[in-house]
Formats: C-alpha cells, structure tokens, sequence
C-alpha cells in the first residue's frame, strides 16, 4: 500500500496494465519456452547446431534494432513495442505443422527473433510509464507477478506434454502470450521527445556512441562477456539433459519451477538493490551467483542435483533482466534513451550470434560437460570489465561532487 501512494497518479494504470500484462506473459513462457530445446531433442533428435541456431534468435533480431530506433524516433513508441511481441507470438499459433525438427526449430526462431524488434521503443515506454526513483522497484514487482505465473505455466506445460502432444500445448500458451500483448497496449505513456540521436543507424555512429559515453561502453562490454558465456551453454544444457541425465518434460517443468520461484525473490531484492546502488555492483553479484550453474551442470551426474543450477540461474537473471532493461535508461539521457537501447541491442545480437554456434562445436567435438568451464571462463573475464567500469564511474562521481 505504501509503494502504491508514492506512485503518481499518471502511472499507476501503467503499473496495473503492466502487471496484468507481466502474468500473462508469464503464463504463456513458463509453458512454452523451458520446452523448446528439450522437444526439439528427445522428440525431433534437433543436432546441436540447429539448437544453436534457435539460441541466437533474439540476437538476430537485436541486429535490426539499430534501425528499428532510427525509425521511431519521432513516433509514438507504444506501437513498436506492441507490434513485433504480437507477431512473434502468433508464430506458434503454426506449431500443428510442425513435423520435423527444422520446422520446429523455423517456428520458434520466427517468434524470438520478431519479438525481439520491440527492444528500443519497450525500454522508452517503460522509463516513461514509471517515476526514476522506483522505476526498479516496480518493474521488480511487476516481474514477480510474471516469474509467479510462470511457475504455474510450466508445471501445466509440464503436465500438459506429458499427456499431449507439444503441437497443441504450444498454440494454447500462444494464446495467453497474445491476451497479455492486449493488456500492455493499454498502459498508456505520456508521448516520449524527438530521440536527437536516433539518426544514429550506422555501425559506424553506434561505436560514436560507445567511443563518447566510456562507462556505458564497458558496462555494454561486461554484459556481452556476461551473455557470451550464458548462450556458449544455452545450445549445451538441453544436450547435457537429454543425452547423459536423460530427462523428462516434468522434470524439465520442475527445473523452470525452480527457476521461477528463485527469480520471485530475484525481482523483489533486485529492484530495490538496482535503485540504490547502481548497475554495476548489481552486475557483479549476479555474475557471481549465476557461475553456481556452469559449475553444478560440470559435476552433475543426477537431474535433481539441476535444482540447485536452475535455482542460482533464475535468481540471477532476474538480476540481469533488471540490469539489461535499465541499462539505457540509466547511462543515456530521456531524450536519447532509444538510440541507447537500439546500440546496447546491437552489441548483445553480436555476442548472441557466434555464442551458441561456438558452444554446439565444443560439444560435437569434445563433449558437453567442457563448455561449462568455457561460459566460466566468460563470467570471469565480464567480472574483470565490471570492475573496471564501476571504478570508472565512482571517479567520475567524485569529480562531480567536486
């Protein structure tokens, strides 16, 4: 009740249509996607590189993003951010035809990589839907609500694919993902300014960008390490379960579960964390929680003991969602907030592409188990970037009070 009278009036049907957006969306995820690389496997026996090439579908879509910001820059934004999800979602409305491990794996690349496009103009419809000084705080509840439905997503898509076939499960989830693009196009923002660095598309003016603002160009740096050796492992994890710990999809629906309950208590720390002491430091915890999941699937020789994996990794990301999501709201200014996300957008397809691919290949020639130190090995070396550019932002903190 405090946190709702501390939010002005103009956003709390922001919040409310966000929220009721957020449980849908969460409904529909923890349904569909815990599932995608696991089916593809043990139902459709999809090799490692086509789960590779699944894995960079939102990087694809993230190279466009660029231009996606370039042209909305003088345009209402909640369109654009409404738009592509809506898309990307009703591709699995075609799961029914989908027969074959290629046109599974066609299905699932479409909705990731349109939804995908929808990064820009979401991070400006967010920073202005909520006030700057609980903008974490809320999207930390919001994402709650979304983490709690999707628990109760993939327990029934676990259920669900246990008795039926993926090629309804799938379109029935769709569905709520489509209902919760309904609310969000309600939450009505004020009309966000002219973007004066939107005419920024180029490869050429988004390393400008980065060259004139440091301390976002080494955070962007740390983050792409920090995804890098996450999507290296993406394609592997579904290898690893199928192949040596021979899961199935209820305890694949037990894992996300997991993975959800975690990331609840993520989102409530987090936001709050986030507000006080900046992007960074949140940063550098979660790298170090999330290297509990490369290192508990190195030693596994049981799927219970994924528990604990699934449990540092949903508790992490939701660090790293938050992180992500306010990173071009914190280091770019209101004005030039969608030209910060369109690069930071960019910077993360070029890690997304090569990650997954690189990962398929250590596994087809040596194995699953020795690209869990390799992702290690990438979390390190994002520890030392993060540490870098936090120093470089508290001198340049102090220079400012001075």
């Amino acid at each position: 009740m405090l946190v709702w009278r501390a939010i002005p009036e103009s956003s709390r049907r922001a919040l409310r249509y966000d929220a009721l957006s957020g449980a849908l969306a969460g409904l529909y995820s923890g349904a569909l996607l815990p599932f995608l690389g696991v089916l593809a496997r043990s139902e459709l026996h999809a090799s490692a590189y086509l789960l590779a090439f699944l894995s960079t579908a939102g990087s694809v879509g993230n190279l466009f993003n660029p231009l996606v910001a370039r042209h909305i820059r003088a345009r209402p934004k909640l369109p654009y951010a409404v738009w592509p999800i809506a898309i990307g979602r009703a591709c699995f409305l075609f799961m029914p035809l989908a027969l074959w491990a290629p046109a599974f794996i066609a299905i699932s690349f479409l909705a990731s990589a349109i939804g995908a496009l929808s990064a820009p103009a979401y991070a400006a419809v967010i920073r202005d839907a909520y006030p700057v000084s609980r903008r974490g705080q809320l999207m930390g509840l919001v994402r709650v609500g979304a983490v709690a439905a999707a628990m109760l997503g993939s327990l029934a898509g676990g259920f669900a694919l246990e008795r039926t076939s993926y090629r309804w499960t799938f379109p029935a989830a769709a569905l709520l993902g489509l209902l919760s693009v309904a609310a969000f196009s309600r939450i009505g923002v004020p009309a966000a300014p002219k973007d004066p660095l939107a005419a920024r598309s180029s490869l050429r003016d988004g390393f400008l960008l980065l060259k004139q603002d440091r301390i976002f160009a080494l955070y962007a740096a740390g983050f792409y390490l920090y995804g890098f050796g996450n999507l290296v492992i993406g394609p592997v994890i579904p290898i690893f379960q199928v192949d040596i710990l021979h899961i199935t999809p209820q305890w694949v629906g037990y894992l996300a579960m997991t993975a959800s309950a975690s990331g609840i208590i993520g989102y409530l720390i987090w936001g709050r964390y986030l507000d006080r002491l900046g992007p960074f430091r949140l940063m550098l915890m979660v790298i170090g929680i999330i290297s509990i999941m490369p290192i508990t699937y190195y030693f596994a020789r049981s799927v219970p003991v994924l528990l604990i994996a699934s449990a540092a990794a949903g508790f992490a990301m939701a660090g790293g969602d938050l992180g992500y999501i306010n990173a071009a709201m914190r280091f770019g200014p209101r004005d030039a907030v969608v030209s910060y996300a369109g690069t930071f957008a960019f910077l993360q397809a070029m890690r997304g592409i090569p990650g997954p691919f690189l990962g398929a290949a250590l596994a087809t020639n040596f194995g699953p188990a020795p690209v869990f130190l390799v992702g290690l090995a990438c979390l390190a070396l994002s520890a030392a970037v993060m540490l870098t550019g936090r120093s470089l932002r508290l001198r340049a903190l102090d220079e400012e009070d001075e």
